[in-house]
């Protein structure tokens, strides 16, 4: 039998909760979840909790990429209604932190993309809640015309409709 070589690197680091303290986040998440989408186009959200089990997310890509959405509901908010959007990448390696009352989507821009969420409130059905993704109160424009949903997706109201308590 040859002999095994294997070659010893310094691992990755994927989450550090100490450079999140260090940027002044101190979240303590109880759960990672992982979603894989496998056709590139694929579109989850708007979802989010409503209180009392709003969470707030880390997100990033460890597979493939896409764009990622989060979209202010907190009624009482100067930036209400308004978004930001980060481009996620196994390769760039960038992660998006979005706090407590925002709407969260993802539009996969690859076959196969594998996206970790971590959240600091565990999912719980009953207060699982979405937006249209073609809200025109929201106005956000995605890249595609036509993006595959889930049926919750396509059933989503626009925020006006939804019970929305951020």
């Amino acid at each position: 039998m040859k002999s095994m070589w294997i070659r010893e690197v310094a691992p990755i680091p994927l989450f550090s909760d100490r450079e999140l303290h260090e940027a002044g986040i101190d979240t303590h998440f109880v759960e990672e979840n992982v979603y894989c989408p496998v056709k590139a186009g694929t579109l989850y959200g708007i979802h989010y909790q409503n209180h009392p089990m709003a969470q707030t997310k880390l997100i990033y890509c460890t597979k493939g990429s896409g764009l990622d959405y989060a979209i202010d509901l907190r009624k009482d908010s100067a930036t209400y209604k308004q978004w930001a959007c980060v481009e996620l990448s196994a390769e760039n390696r960038k992660q998006f932190y979005i706090p407590t009352g925002f709407g969260h989507a993802f539009l996969s821009l690859e076959d196969h993309t594998n996206v970790v969420m971590k959240i600091d409130h565990y999912f719980h059905q009953d207060y699982r809640r979405g937006i249209a993704w073609n809200d025109p109160d929201l106005c956000i424009p995605f890249p595609i015309d036509k993006p595959l949903l889930a049926q919750h997706d396509l059933e989503a109201p626009f925020l006006k409709e939804s019970d929305c308590n951020l």
